[in-house]
């Protein structure tokens, strides 16, 4: 899961240059606001960003979820009781 954390994190800052790159050739360029989301290139940019955002977030959730699930068996395995979380 690491490989995955670390490959999505080097995309995303990549990615973050890639998007401030066109940004400011569209604020040099006078486009800003609702005027730069027309544009095609920052539209994929932005997109392609938010996916990987995302997909960030799916990383950081799933290895949440297995360290829990390593908690409960090393739990289990010592004799330790578990609680109910509500």
């Amino acid at each position: 899961m690491l490989k995955d954390r670390s490959r999505i994190e080097r995309q995303l800052t990549f990615s973050q240059q890639q998007l401030s790159v066109v940004e400011a050739k569209l604020a040099t360029d006078g486009v800003t606001g609702k005027a730069r989301t027309k544009n095609p290139v920052w539209r994929k940019l932005s997109a392609e960003h938010r996916q990987l955002k995302r997909r960030l977030y799916a990383v950081a959730t799933l290895e949440k979820r297995e360290a829990d699930a390593m908690q409960r068996k090393a739990d289990k395995a010592n004799g330790v009781e578990a609680t109910a979380e509500t």
